[in-house]
C-alpha cells in the first residue's frame, strides 16, 4: 500500500501535520497545491523527504482559492465539455511553479476534487510535461469489492467520480502515461464519525499495490476545504498515528 496525503499547501498547520507523518513513516508521499503562502522552511523539509524517498506530486487545483494565485472556477463549470478560458494556462502555470519549488517535475499528478479526471480536463493533463517515471492518479479501485467498499465509505457521489476516472484512465493510457494499479480512500469527509469508522477498514482492506488517498491535517488551521469537516482531517491524523503504535 502507498499512502498519499492530498492538500499539502492548503494551510500551514496542515502542512506541518503532513510533514510529521512523512517523517514518522506513516505516509509515503503527498501532493502539493502550489501557492505563495507555503512556508519556505516546509518546502525545504519536503525536498529533503523527497530525496530520502517520499513521493511528491502536483495537486492540480482549479477550485480552491488562494491569495494572489489566479482564477478558480465552480466545480460544475469544470465538468462541462466546454471549459472556460484560462484552465489550460492554469495547469501549465502550476506545473511550472512546482518545478521552480522542487527543481524537477512532479513524481505524479493528481487533482483537487479529482478535477484532472473530468472529460474536458483529462486531455489537457496529457499535455503536461512528464518524466520517464511520472504517473497520473486514477481514483478507481481495481476490483468490484474495492469499489463497493469505497462507495459504502464515501457515499453515492463516489459512483460519479469512478465513472469520470474510468473514462480518464483510457485517455491517460492511450496517451502512453503511467497510472496507479489500484485505489482506495473515498470517505465522507463532512462526517468525522464516518471517517473514524471507515478509514481503518479501508486501510485494512488495501492490498500491496493500492494507492490510498488520505487527507490528514489540523482541525485548528484557518484554511479548510469546503465540504471537509476540520475534525475529519484531525481524525485521519489520529488514525494514522495510532497505527504507528498499534
Amino acid at each position: 500500500m502507498v499512502r498519499i496525503a492530498d492538500d499539502f499547501g492548503l494551510g500551514r498547520r496542515h502542512d506541518k501535520v503532513i510533514l510529521s507523518l512523512l517523517e514518522a513513516g506513516r505516509l509515503d508521499g503527498t501532493s502539493v497545491m502550489v501557492n505563495e503562502a507555503i512556508d519556505p522552511s516546509d518546502i525545504k523539509r519536503l525536498r529533503d523527504l523527497r530525496r530520502a524517498g517520499s513521493l511528491v506530486g502536483l495537486h492540480l487545483n482549479l477550485t480552491q482559492a488562494f491569495p494572489k494565485h489566479g482564477p478558480v472556477w465552480p466545480l460544475a463549470t469544470l465538468m462541462n465539455i466546454r471549459l472556460p478560458d484560462g484552465v489550460a494556462a492554469s495547469l501549465d502555470r502550476q506545473m511550472e511553479e512546482f518545478v521552480a519549488l522542487f527543481g524537477s517535475l512532479p513524481d505524479y499528478y493528481d487533482g483537487h476534487q479529482h478535477c484532472h479526471c473530468f472529460p474536458a480536463i483529462a486531455p489537457l493533463v496529457t499535455r503536461l510535461s512528464y518524466g520517464p517515471k511520472t504517473w497520473v492518479r486514477v481514483p478507481l479501485p481495481a476490483t468490484w469489492a474495492g469499489r463497493w467498499g469505497n462507495v459504502r465509505a464515501g457515499g453515492a457521489k463516489v459512483l460519479a467520480i469512478m465513472a469520470f476516472a474510468a473514462r480518464a484512465k483510457t485517455v491517460f493510457t492511450q496517451a502512453g502515461l503511467l497510472t496507479n494499479a489500484d485505489f482506495s480512500g473515498f470517505l465522507r469527509l463532512d462526517d468525522p464519525k464516518k471517517v473514524r469508522l471507515w478509514l481503518p477498514r479501508l486501510l485494512s482492506a488495501a492490498g500491496p499495490d493500492c494507492l490510498m488517498m488520505l487527507h490528514p491535517g489540523d482541525a485548528t488551521d484557518l484554511m479548510q476545504c469546503s465540504g471537509h469537516a476540520p475534525e475529519s482531517r484531525a481524525a485521519e491524523t489520529e488514525i494514522l498515528m495510532e497505527s504507528a503504535t498499534a
